[in-house]
């Protein structure tokens, strides 16, 4: 497998490197999502292997964990790992693939689904599912185009799905269509960057493009907290490490109502 040294996606086995599926050029005002025309390295798994890293893994409590390549490849999120009776999700899985980092996520116990926050987070999702004997990556219909190449691990949903009994996977949209956030059992929110952390504490941030710093609109806020309400939830965690430990669903609504207020130009008296 190739993957790319920008986003971290695996791409198919073939005698030259590909171009990466997320690369379609430059990017216009209307972009569809994709990270803008990008070239750089292309590693395999054996390649990456090879460079000295070390497995970061956190506890979050309640049957929650999170891991990370130090020092980071590609993007460089967090992935997580939320366990359940009846088995575990691996959520945004890594980009590399080596003992060390199977056996943390191995020894949390059973992974019986792999899913998604959006596709800048497909990662080695194939090459995991792979080496966890076969298990089901879900990917949301709305991010199909995005897939490298078709695979019989693929499952498709859409609005909602409940791969594990209590663990449910919402499809939210705003930074990309397909755009979802996992909630697990205990009342965890992995929200992958559909939400992001902000640098203030007991904050949270909407954006549509985070490199180019572009907010997401007061309406499509509004339409992700709404269906946000719509769930019981105290904790929140993002793929760029932020986490809100208590009191999550509170902290979302505030920010969102202050984010919708400033771009709806309720304070351009201020400014």
């Amino acid at each position: 497998m190739w993957i790319c040294d920008r986003c971290g996606i695996e791409h198919p086995a073939t005698p030259e490197p590909p171009r990466c599926v997320l690369d379609r050029g430059e990017v216009g005002m209307e972009e569809a999502g994709d990270l803008g025309a990008h070239t750089g390295r292309w590693w395999t798994h054996e390649e990456l292997m090879s460079v000295p890293h070390k497995t970061l893994h956190r506890d979050h409590g309640r049957g929650l964990h999170s891991v990370k390549r130090d020092p980071q490849f590609a993007i460089g999120h967090w992935s997580f790992v939320a366990t359940t009776p009846a088995g575990t999700l691996l959520w945004d899985p890594p980009s590399w693939l080596d003992t060390e980092v199977l056996d943390v996520v191995r020894g949390l116990g059973d992974v019986a689904v792999i899913a998604t926050s959006h596709p800048h987070m497909f990662g080695a999702q194939l090459g995991w599912s792979r080496a966890l004997g076969g298990v089901p990556v879900l990917v949301n219909e709305r991010n199909r185009e995005w897939l490298p190449a078709p695979d019989p691990a693929f499952e498709f949903w859409d609005e909602h799905v409940e791969p594990l009994p209590g663990l449910e996977l919402i499809r939210l949209g705003g930074h990309m269509r397909g755009s979802a956030v996992a909630r697990t059992p205990d009342g965890s929110i992995l929200a992958g960057d559909t939400i992001s952390g902000g640098l203030a504490p007991g904050w949270v941030s909407f954006q549509r493009n985070f490199p180019k710093h572009i907010p997401l609109s007061g309406a499509v806020v509004r339409r992700v907290v709404d269906r946000l309400d719509d769930l019981t939830y105290d904790r929140l965690y993002t793929l760029g490490g932020d986490t809100i430990d208590r009191d999550a669903r509170a902290v979302v609504r505030r920010s969102a109502e202050t984010h919708i207020r400033w771009v709806n130009g309720d304070f351009d008296h201020l400014t």
